[in-house]
């Protein structure tokens, strides 16, 4: 027991206090770990001015330590933490709770470890770590939410045997050494989670849970505005119930790979058209490599897409249309380092080319990467992301916090994923040496592959063969290629510096100035965060882009060639940090350009001087084309709750097309009337540009010029009406078949009232009803894995949908059960008590006056107000100020006004062709 000097009483170690603890000069916050008398370590971190607290605790616990007569175990365990505790028996007590107090809750299960967190309103965080931390030590495992809890992790796996990352890892694992625990089927299901002779799954699960949870094996943290001293009582009092200790260390002492499962290649069908190559090298674990980053150097050389490039040379054979090098699984004794090319039709008859290149590649790396100069300025721009990095939210810092006080140490848990001490040379080559023919899988997906094997849990085709001897010779004796390595980058011969604040310059809220009768120019010199970053957005109105499908499919096709041309142009800008996107969207395109702000002009500048002239490649287009086409085409293989989400927008937002309709436009395009065509996109244009961030106005000017060069500015467009369809016009039942085997359901409450108070009317009822909604369907009846509500605002109309897709019941089943909801409302409502109704408001209100936690976050708000004509940039205060004047009574009133006009609701449902009940 020890004493702080505030006088407050501890079972806690202090490990390291703030000052101890390496974190960015731009971070505000104070942190303190501790470790408790039971050997629990835990990260406090003190937010002075945060109105909700987190919590997130990780466990070294997850699939790899499932029974090999119980897989996913792990994952049903922590489903079943949720349901229940000897103080807190009801099921939806936790659920509840952080949901009234406005808060949020998840978890995931990992190989070797699993994470909980939450989120909740400040003032409440004592009370949810009661609930939150009995789940570590007082679990029930109720017979009766074991049976219904088993339905929701089937209805999880029959979800994911149509993911297709999903069906490629478990064919990984078919594919992998059966006595390694990667092997193992890591979401359960039905078949492996089942009462066992003499061991029932209740008593599985105890058994898994006093094996494996233990404080030793665990790492908390808590963030919130308390004190680091009340947030050390709080981690005390909460958590030194957990038991101390559990099992041994527990080491993996299995290859990942049998010396047959190397040297090898994989063909793998997917459902949908792919063509896609992955090489793997097997490298030993890195996690002792963390401070040195080594793969990470080796994969920033191999991904490089600047001009020289592996990349670049592969692309201009048309070849492949992506590159991504660095990815793959990576574990305590191993880590698969993947190189994944998406191919073009002609990649897939050169895929041997293409392996025989990257070899060539990696033997230039060797001969000439490994030098300190290109190491130290990969660590420049890193570093240039830590100490200039934004504050992450504090419901996204906690998780990963609590996870990495597992991997590094103590004074690292904020540095570890930045921290480059130097390029360790006997490293670099000890991982270059495992980048050969015999420790090297490759994985071929398309759908018109030859195989000979069925994965048996997920149901994939596959094969896999040895390399042949012609294979082995080329991949040895690969030619060198016309490739280099990166120069210096440019953009990193500066630092990043902060301008100065001149005396009387405008703060608070953007200016607007009238550059031309069509371009409208918004600026804020932010002088809040005081980062050298800066956020330049260029909406343009563009009548002929949405006039007719056909224009925007060619308007989608024209900016991704652009996004292909400019890549190469701008890799060594995206290396340090600039980045930019192009799309188009209902009123015309949209381009964000963000980074240092040294260089956002310029580079802006640059883009457009691209765009207003850009001479394309015609074997690209076609590439490209035909890549668009595809994923479009197969939309009706995606969840039908995605495409059911993607109809609906067609249904009710002008100028929205449906995605099979523009792959069918797409395809009547030549290139050359292509060409010839896209000018007339932008013949007619109105501008708003929005510049924020550490940007002085003048800086704007080179901007302004290269539009009022490139785009006829001098007669204003009328607006584009983008007001949302009646419900009232359209069919209140609309159903769509899908070539996905889950039914699904949508329905949809719509107020034609766009007032700031109908707005917050709508907010409040998805508040109150999401939990009950989720809890009714989801935790009682099991209808489906994904079951939810959420609040919708087109064009600040506001919509509530209600959605459920099962793999149990069809969407007659469904739409019944949601009706009857609907049906309950009078219930629902007389069962919403003041109290609720009052931490509802105070929760809603607290969210929409938060103050923005960073540059990005206030950039993105601002531009939506803009963009929504919300130009005193006050309608978020505006929805408070109404949700506070409103009175619990007429909050009924108008809920089940709402409720009672059918006229202004819709059901959605989705459909598969056949649908097989018995899965």
């Amino acid at each position: 027991m020890t004493t702080e000097n505030s006088g407050v009483n501890m079972s806690a170690r202090v490990i390291l206090d703030d000052q101890e603890i390496t974190k960015s000069p731009t971070d505000q916050r104070h942190y303190r770990i501790v470790e408790l008398d039971n050997g629990m370590r835990c990260v406090l971190v003190h937010e002075a001015q945060a109105r909700q607290a987190s919590a997130a605790l990780a466990v070294a616990a997850g699939h790899f330590h499932d029974p090999h007569h119980a897989q996913g175990l792990a994952h049903f365990l922590e489903h079943m933490l949720f349901l229940g505790t000897e103080k807190y028996p009801d099921a939806n007590s936790y659920q509840s709770f952080i949901s009234a107090h406005g808060g949020n809750h998840n978890a995931w299960t990992g190989t070797e470890f699993s994470n909980y967190y939450f989120t909740v309103d400040a003032s409440y965080l004592d009370q949810a770590l009661d609930r939150f931390m009995r789940f570590f030590h007082q679990p029930l495992f109720s017979e009766q939410w074991i049976e219904k809890e088993l339905q929701s992790i089937e209805s999880e796996f029959q979800l994911k045997r149509q993911d297709e990352l999903r069906r490629l890892y478990q064919v990984h694992k078919a594919t992998s050494n059966p006595k390694h625990p990667f092997s193992k089927f890591s979401v359960g299901n039905l078949s492996t989670l089942k009462n066992q002779p003499n061991n029932s799954l209740q008593q599985q699960l105890r058994d898994f849970f006093q094996r494996w949870y233990c404080a030793r094996r665990m790492t908390l943290v808590l963030l919130g505005p308390q004190s680091l001293d009340e947030l050390t009582e709080l981690a005390s009092s909460h958590a030194q119930a957990v038991k101390s200790g559990c099992a041994d260390i527990w080491d993996i002492d299995e290859p990942l790979y049998l010396a047959e499962q190397l040297g090898v290649e994989l063909h793998v069908n997917p459902l949908k058209d792919a063509r896609r190559l992955i090489v793997t090298f097997a490298l030993p674990g890195i996690n002792d490599d963390y401070a040195n980053k080594t793969t990470s150097y080796i994969a920033h050389l191999l991904g490089y897409e600047g001009p020289g490039s592996l990349f670049g040379y592969l692309r201009d054979k048309h070849w492949i249309n992506t590159l991504a090098a660095g990815g793959g699984i990576s574990g305590s004794n191993f880590k698969d380092f993947n190189i994944n090319m998406q191919l073009t039709e002609q990649g897939m008859a050169h895929r041997d080319d293409i392996i025989a290149a990257l070899f060539s590649y990696i033997q230039l790396i060797r001969q000439q990467g490994l030098n300190a100069w290109r190491y130290d300025e990969r660590r420049v721009s890193v570093m240039n992301a830590f100490n200039f990095q934004e504050q992450p939210r504090a419901s996204d810092l906690a998780p990963q916090l609590a996870i990495n006080l597992q991997h590094y140490l103590a004074e690292d848990i904020i540095f570890g994923d930045y921290r480059m001490d130097g390029l360790f040379q006997p490293k670099a080559l000890q991982f270059l040496d495992c980048m050969r023919v015999d420790n090297m899988r490759v994985t071929v997906i398309h759908k018109d592959l030859p195989t000979d094997q069925v994965e048996p849990i997920y149901g994939s085709h596959y094969t896999v063969r040895p390399f042949s001897t012609e294979q082995i010779t080329k991949f040895n004796n690969a030619k060198a290629i016309d490739v280099a390595l990166p120069k210096p980058n440019p953009y990193l011969s500066e630092p990043w510096q902060l301008q100065s604040i001149a005396a009387g310059e405008p703060t608070g809220l953007p200016r607007v100035k009238q550059t031309a009768p069509a371009l409208t120019s918004w600026h804020l010199h932010d002088i809040d965060f005081r980062q050298p970053k800066a956020h330049l957005y260029l909406g343009f109105q563009l009548p002929n882009v949405v006039a007719t499908s056909a224009n925007f499919a060619q308007a989608r096709l024209w900016c991704e060639m652009m996004l292909d041309i400019l890549n190469e142009q701008c890799y060594d800008a995206e290396i340090a940090g600039l980045h930019f996107n192009l799309y188009p969207q209902q009123q015309g395109m949209t381009l964000h350009v963000t980074g240092p702000a040294h260089y956002v002009p310029q580079l802006s500048s640059t883009l457009i001087e691209a765009m207003r002239a850009p001479t394309f490649c015609q074997q690209r287009w076609l590439d490209l084309r035909q890549r668009l086409m595809t994923n479009w085409r197969q939309a009706l293989l995606h969840k039908p709750l995605n495409f059911l989400f993607s109809h609906l927008n067609v249904q009710l937002q002008p100028h929205t097309y449906s995605v099979i309709d523009l792959a069918g436009e797409l395809e009547q395009f030549e290139f050359d009337s292509f060409c010839e065509t896209s000018p007339h996109l932008f013949a007619q244009a109105q501008v708003q540009l929005f510049a924020h961030g550490d940007i002085k106005e003048y800086q704007l000017k080179p901007v302004e010029e290269a539009l009022s060069e490139w785009l006829t500015l001098e007669q204003p467009l009328p607006p584009i009406d983008l007001t949302p369809a009646a419900l009232a016009t359209l069919s209140s039942k609309v159903s769509v078949t899908t070539q996905h085997p889950d039914h699904a359901v949508i329905a949809v409450l719509q107020s034609m009232e766009n007032s700031v108070a109908q707005q917050g009317v709508f907010m409040l009822l998805n508040h109150m009803l999401q939990p009950r909604f989720f809890a009714q369907l989801r935790t009682e009846q099991q209808l489906g894995y994904l079951v939810g509500t959420t609040y919708l605002p087109m064009q600040q109309y506001p919509h509530l949908l209600f959605y459920v897709q099962s793999s149990r019941v069809d969407n007659d089943h469904i739409a019944s059960a949601i009706s009857d909801f609907f049906a309950q409302m009078p219930t629902i409502l007389a069962d919403i008590t003041e109290e609720e109704f009052d931490k509802a408001r105070q929760s809603l209100t607290q969210q929409l006056t938060e103050k923005d936690t960073s540059l990005r976050s206030r950039s993105q708000r601002l531009w939506s107000a803009i963009t929504q004509q919300d130009h005193d940039f006050s309608r978020l205060s505006r929805i408070a100020l109404c949700i506070e004047a409103l009175s619990l009574e007429q909050f009924k009133l108008v809920t089940q006004q709402l409720f009672n006009n059918t006229s202004g609701q819709m059901f959605l449902s989705a459909s598969p062709a056949n649908f097989d009940s018995s899965r």
